[in-house]
């Protein structure tokens, strides 16, 4: 496979998954702050997922619900904007049309025009979000099934689930950090119990949290759950080694020196990663724990591009 078709690839499954994840947890922020579970926190998410210069032209006080998911979900203007990761995914997928099925290309191209209706501002500002929300999540759900049962098992899928897992890594980073900084860092709390919990929801592990833990609520737990579970598929944990096992099958198509390096590269984050034992007492040092594997994830990310892309 060219190494601009498996970039293209890999890049698909990046801007699905991160759509598919960030439109759960705006979706989940949005319920909280309308029950009044938690505070308006809707400054720190978009000092993730918004454009700056637009946060930079705002108050504090301007950040409401309606206004914020208009600019986070269909926004052009905003790069990482949902309407905007869709179209990066479709202008990827039309410039591999051959090597991705029919039925992927039709897939995408649907919710490529989905997402870009008009009504769909008139329903965040004036009627109700949640159907917005509801509708992008269900188009990525049908994507992940769309992948998995059209596509033949070669390179392309290997290169897709990669680029899936990976981006699932970092989304979860994302939303703990923006978690932690809403709370304060004060992780010790119990009266903060309430408010990460909503990390589980954002990250669909609240019920098998619950059948894990059997009611002890606790952020340790949570964190501890979110990073390290090894059947939770949204875990830290299952995605690397998600990542590594969808990377084996690629070895026949490597050099043996660029297939040895990554390998090295991937096995030594995930022996890092599985045997830390980050400090879940102090919610600051916990942060800089997140930082620090975000960067090594992002040298492995960049890594891989370089060796495999080109």
């Amino acid at each position: 496979m060219l190494s601009r078709v498996a970039d293209a690839i890999f890049w698909i499954a990046r801007y699905v998954e991160r759509t598919k994840v960030e439109s759960t947890f705006l979706h989940t922020n949005y319920v909280a702050i309308q029950d009044n579970a938690i505070h308006n926190n809707w400054l720190l998410v978009m000092e993730k997922y918004g454009n700056q210069s637009h946060i930079s032209k705002m108050n504090k006080n301007q950040y409401q619900s309606p206004e914020t998911l208009l600019h986070l979900i269909t926004d052009k203007n905003n790069p990482a904007s949902i309407v905007n990761n869709i179209m990066y995914a479709r202008e990827n997928a039309r410039s591999v049309q051959d090597h991705i099925t029919k039925e992927m290309w039709q897939m995408l191209n649907n919710f490529h025009h989905l997402i870009r209706n008009e009504k769909n501002e008139v329903s965040i500002l004036n009627e109700d979000p949640i159907e917005v929300m509801d509708m992008v999540q269900q188009q990525c759900y049908l994507f992940a099934g769309t992948l998995d049962y059209t596509m033949d098992r070669g390179s392309g899928y290997y290169f897709l689930n990669i680029g899936k897992r990976m981006e699932r890594v970092f989304q979860s980073i994302y939303i703990l950090k923006i978690k932690l900084k809403e709370i304060d860092f004060n992780i010790t709390d119990d009266a903060n119990i309430l408010s990460f919990r909503y990390v589980l929801y954002a990250l669909s592990g609240n019920e098998l949290f619950g059948k894990t833990y059997s009611g002890d609520m606790t952020i340790k737990n949570m964190l501890q759950f979110v990073l390290f579970n090894p059947v939770y598929t949204n875990s830290i944990l299952y995605s690397l080694g998600r990542i590594r096992s969808n990377f084996v099958p690629l070895k026949e198509e490597s050099t043996y020196a660029t297939y040895s390096q990554i390998e090295y590269e991937i096995g030594r984050q995930i022996s890092s990663f599985q045997y830390s034992k980050p400090d879940m007492e102090n919610g600051r040092i916990f942060y800089q724990f997140l930082d620090e594997f975000e960067n090594e994830m992002m040298m492995l990310s960049k890594r891989f591009s370089e060796l495999y892309f080109g």
